[in-house]
């Protein structure tokens, strides 16, 4: 049986698979979708930050009765499907990773300037 109208209880169980996602792959807190969703920001595509404002829309209308039955239930799996991919595809550890070698990256490249300006200095004063 193909289901046509949306269920509260249908659509709550998204967004918690989807925020349990979130905190999982994203490493961001919060109780629900919404304030994960916020929290995250530019950390998530802008695809993905739509998707995931159509599934909280959804919830909004779900609890109405005619606005429940105006919910395209095949945007929203699609939707669901789409960002659930997005966010099991990414590696958390190797996140940490990348950005540890960016930091190190960063401070080599100052102490290297700090490094030449400080030579520049002392042979421009007839020092070296």
């Amino acid at each position: 049986m193909e289901r046509s109208v949306l269920d509260q209880k249908d659509i709550e169980a998204r967004k918690a698979r989807l925020a349990e996602l979130l905190g999982t792959q994203l490493r961001v807190r919060g109780k629900t979708l919404e304030t994960r969703m916020a929290r995250a920001g530019r950390l998530l595509p802008k695809w993905a930050r739509r998707d995931l404002e159509k599934i909280v829309e959804a919830s909004r209308h779900a609890g109405h009765p005619k606005l429940a039955r105006m919910v395209d239930l095949a945007t929203l799996d699609k939707a669901e499907a789409r960002v659930t991919r997005y966010l099991r595809s990414l590696d958390p550890v190797e996140a940490r990773k990348t950005a540890w070698l960016r930091l190190a990256g960063l401070i080599a490249l100052n102490l290297l300037i700090v490094l030449g300006v400080f030579l520049w200095v002392i042979y421009s004063l007839g020092h070296l």
